[in-house]
């Protein structure tokens, strides 16, 4: 079986009438009549044309937030799908590793290029290396699924350049950023993100050219903080940057706000009262009334209130697969580094389910040191970096950084903390909670999931049946 077949993206679906509506977005500010008559009357294809190029040449580039493309991004690498998911103004549907069978999904091959873009020595070989071994990994995740191991286990044998499919609907402003990286930022070197740049961008072009066209005329993106970041560091620390790290997830609050109940009702109370103040913090000296406030604030369907409140982790040690379930709440600013960058093939996770065999522990670590081997022979012959990112396996681990608000939290931990969730995802959900009720036990003893937070079950016939249980866990003090 031929697993080499090529990464496609296709535009699915656009807004119609994208001229008119943009063009009338940008005379709304400045035009007489309303908002009807003034779309009504933008029929002018040229003129329409022209007027947004001229306010897109100004700087104002919130008028093309109005046009939406319906992407279906078509047997890419799980690595072109991260590169992907970190945009965090597009929407994403991704086929479940959790529930779907992968087995014959197939992996995308790298053009076994070199740091100098050219074709490696002995290319052929490698390919041939490499395709063998990417059939050995699959063939082993079938077998671990076979034996019994849960699929949402047996994934963490899956490389990084196994195949995904998935749909994403981003609008054109934030579709310009995505192609700006894929073809002049960090995505230009990488073979595979580089040619879907240029697969979308033909197709957004020839829908839009009027937007998309002086993309072609963009010089080079600056997206290459860590290789500067290198440089500044070895001037000022003897100890390597990228050194491997030990032991297993761990969660850190880097910061945070000080007194946040207060804050959440100081907030509350300027918001939807009149009164001064001077006399909100007096009033809120009472723990009670900002107990009542706090309360108030949580039974509200839209708790805008804890928008105010942003929460800095580290997240230290956590699978690749897991990465993927963070990455899905929108709502946060996460820093995710390259993989190629502080990756280690030999650092990784082992589900408890692989545990608990002695012959399945040898055999998924006899996965990983194959891995490693081909790894260090691809890498001995000067495979360029940005492609050994396909090699690392679903399992390997990656530290990372997010800053969230206390509204986000409160969504996320609902649904992470379940005991439904993946277990990893829960496992890191439950750390951020802990550390949470540490520094601020008032407001965050109320957090939890959803079945503690609402008094009900959300799961219907999927429920743990443990609601009592729940209950009496969450609501104990750490």
């Amino acid at each position: 079986m031929d697993h080499r077949i090529d990464s496609t993206v296709q535009i699915i679906g656009c807004t119609q009438k994208p001229d008119q509506i943009t063009a009338a977005a940008a005379r709304i500010s400045t035009t007489t009549g309303d908002c009807l008559s003034i779309f009504t009357h933008s029929v002018d294809t040229q003129k329409n044309q022209a007027l947004i190029q001229k306010v897109l040449a100004s700087g104002h580039r919130t008028i093309i937030e109005h046009i939406y493309f319906n992407l279906a991004f078509q047997n890419v690498s799980a690595y072109a799908e991260q590169f992907m998911l970190e945009f965090r103004l597009a929407s994403f549907t991704v086929k479940s590793r959790r529930y779907v069978d992968f087995s014959n999904m197939g992996f995308v091959v790298p053009a076994f290029i070199g740091q100098n873009d050219s074709p490696l020595p002995d290319a052929a070989k490698l390919e041939t290396r490499y395709r063998e071994h990417m059939s050995f990994l699959f063939q082993e995740y079938e077998a671990f699924c076979e034996a019994g191991i849960p699929k949402e286990d047996a994934r963490f044998l899956l490389p990084y350049c196994y195949r995904s499919n998935f749909y994403c609907t981003v609008n054109a402003r934030e579709l310009y950023h995505i192609l700006s990286s894929m073809l002049h930022g960090k995505g230009k070197d990488h073979t595979e993100i580089h040619a879907l740049g240029m697969q979308l961008y033909n197709q957004a072009a020839d829908l839009c050219p009027y937007i998309f066209r002086p993309l072609a005329d963009e010089t080079d993106g600056t997206e290459q903080k860590y290789e500067k970041l290198a440089q500044l560091l070895q001037k000022t620390t003897h100890d390597p940057i990228l050194a491997p790290r030990t032991g297993g997830i761990s969660v850190e609050l880097l910061s945070y706000p000080k007194n946040p109940e207060y804050a959440a009702a100081k907030a509350c109370l300027c918001a939807y009262t009149n009164i001064a103040t001077e006399k909100i913090d007096r009033m809120l000296e009472n723990r009670e009334l900002t107990e009542q406030v706090i309360t108030a604030i949580l039974a509200d369907r839209r708790p805008r209130e804890l928008e105010q409140l942003s929460y800095t982790f580290r997240i230290n040690g956590i699978s690749l697969a897991c990465v993927t379930h963070l990455t899905r709440h929108r709502m946060q600013s996460i820093l995710i580094p390259p993989f190629y960058d502080v990756c280690d093939c030999e650092r990784y996770m082992i589900p408890e389910t692989v545990k608990a065999d002695p012959a399945q522990k040898q055999r998924y670590q006899n996965a990983y040191r194959k891995t490693k081997e081909l790894y260090d022979l691809l890498t001995s012959y000067g495979l360029h970096k940005q492609e050994t990112a396909y090699l690392y396996l679903s399992g390997s681990v990656i530290d990372l950084t997010t800053t969230i608000n206390a509204r986000e939290l409160l969504v996320f931990l609902s649904l992470r903390t379940c005991n439904r969730a993946q277990w990893e995802t829960r496992n890191v959900a439950m750390l951020i909670l802990n550390r949470l009720r540490e520094v601020s036990p008032a407001l965050f003893c109320h957090f939890g999931p959803s079945c503690f937070v609402t008094g009900r079950c959300p799961e219907g016939k999927k429920t743990c049946g443990q609601f009592h249980e729940v209950q009496k866990q969450f609501s104990a003090p750490n």
